[in-house]
């Protein structure tokens, strides 16, 4: 069975990278997609900000301006970039809050995977449309590739810290990297010196499911905090994969969530994994 992606779209120059990359990557999975175009309605306190009389209730930015057009428009480069790639796929075009639409469209339709982008985005319109990436990473349970920059996939960084998810992502980089041509690394960081006999064991563990797969693959080993060491050596990699355990909000505050910090942080492309897919 062929696996599914959802692909959260909107207009702007971060619109090629996310076609780019996640073309690659659903070529690699032998997918297809759906790309999703969701209008955001707009809050009545921005009326007044934007200096324009109030619309009715569920307004869209793009009817606001006059620019319906603009979803078919995204969608024309969404064919013709994953037409490149031999990737088949669909759109879909809907009002509401895009981070919500987009977890809730994940659900109803089943996806296997979710691509989204950061858009970049500043002032009113990110206090309009909100961190729609980060949201998806968080609150979506099928995994969640978040597009950072355009680039072609040859070097790909898998985080392990023994768990099962960090297993089903060494697994996903694992089947990349075999697809891809590309190179994979598996990391795990030791916290103190005492830990690193642990860290050690796990990527031994994650090769092992590299090679499985038929991937070539290197080992290494970090001691020091663990956000901080994956946002270094993640810097010249095209890919970081890592599980994420689905903290809840209090575990979040007293821990801390690597998945979300890298979402958020890293400059590269980041794919919370965050159930185990089938692929």
């Amino acid at each position: 069975m062929r696996p599914e992606f959802l692909l959260g779209v909107y207009p702007g120059e971060h619109l090629e990278s996310l076609l780019v990359v996640s073309g690659q990557v659903i070529k690699a999975l032998r997918g297809k997609a759906t790309a999703v175009y969701v209008a955001p309605e707009v809050p009545k306190r921005y009326f007044s900000l934007l200096n324009i009389p109030a619309g009715p209730r569920g307004e869209t930015i793009s009817s606001m301006f006059g620019v319906e057009w603009v979803a078919e428009k995204v969608f024309e480069k969404v064919r013709e970039v994953l037409g490149e790639y031999g990737v088949e796929v669909e759109t879909r075009y809907i009002t509401g809050d895009p981070a919500r639409e987009i977890v809730q469209e994940i659900e109803r339709g089943g996806y296997d995977f979710a691509a989204v982008s950061t858009s970049g985005i500043t002032g009113i319109q990110r206090s309009i449309l909100g961190s729609i990436s980060g949201k998806v990473a968080e609150y979506s349970r099928t995994p969640v590739l978040v597009v950072k920059k355009n680039t072609r996939l040859c070097r790909l960084l898998a985080c392990t810290d023994g768990s099962k998810l960090a297993a089903c992502a060494v697994k996903l980089g694992a089947y990349l990297a075999g697809n891809l041509n590309a190179e994979l690394t598996v990391l795990s960081v030791a916290r103190s010196e005492e830990l690193v006999e642990i860290a050690e064991k796990n990527v031994e563990e994650g090769a092992e499911i590299a090679r499985e797969q038929g991937a070539s693959v290197r080992t290494l080993v970090k001691v020091g905090k663990v956000r901080d060491t994956i946002l270094e050596v993640s810097r010249n990699q095209d890919m970081l994969l890592l599980g994420s355990r689905g903290l809840s909000k209090l575990q979040r505050l007293l821990m801390g969530h690597v998945s979300l910090a890298m979402v958020a942080h890293a400059d590269t492309n980041v794919f919370v994994v965050k159930s185990c897919p089938a692929f």
